[in-house]
């Protein structure tokens, strides 16, 4: 695969972002490909995990100069931040509670109309919640992909690794985990086998 850049967006705070960005880089070493994060969140969460050494692949904080050696590039954007991200592939994480599914469909709007080609992450949807759980199977049914809530992140989290680190393997559901973020990596896989196409047929 050649060099793709993918953004990890949502003005929205307290989505899943950064989550989303190490595990997901981490399920691309999984596949063979050589990821690189940017963070750019002022919180610096996957900045701080990989300084805990437990990463196997690099973490910087802003965008480098020169094409970086990786050739799948996850920015973590900050909340707050409704610039529309260079790029065509947006990857929206959203929690469906109501407040913080309104800033999801705004923004997802402005992505849209721009020609961006947005998939959507659901997170922490507490199906207990019968207005949570109907958003939820709503936006699945619209092809967007849910990470159900899970101690794994936690635990990971907690000491500075991704789900996929070896220490992991025998973690409660770990393996349905993974497989979320690898469903993630194949439906990017995906956009960017289509994007190529698309490339070489105006070529």
């Amino acid at each position: 695969m050649s060099f793709k850049l993918v953004n990890i967006w949502n003005p929205k705070g307290g989505q899943g972002k950064s989550m989303i960005a190490i595990n997901l880089a981490a399920a691309a070493v999984e596949m063979g490909l050589k990821p690189l994060v940017i963070c750019q969140d002022p919180q610096g969460t996957s900045r701080m995990i990989y300084a805990g050494g437990r990463l196997p692949f690099e973490v910087i904080s802003s965008i480098p100069q020169e094409k970086p050696d990786a050739n799948l590039v996850l920015i973590d954007h900050q909340a707050s931040d409704w610039e529309l991200p260079k790029g065509r592939i947006v990857l929206m994480p959203v929690k469906p509670a109501r407040t913080q599914y309104k800033t999801y469909v705004d923004a997802r709007k402005l992505a849209e109309k721009a020609g961006k080609q947005v998939i959507t992450v659901v997170t922490d949807a507490q199906h207990h919640r019968a207005e949570e759980r109907a958003t939820a199977e709503r936006l699945v049914e619209k092809g967007a992909i849910e990470i159900p809530s899970s101690g794994v992140f936690s635990r990971a989290d907690a000491q500075l690794m991704t789900i996929f680190d070896p220490e992991m393997n025998k973690a409660y559901k770990v393996k349905d985990r993974r497989g979320d973020f690898m469903k993630i990596l194949g439906a990017l896989m995906a956009e960017v086998l289509e994007e190529e196409g698309r490339t070489q047929n105006v070529a």
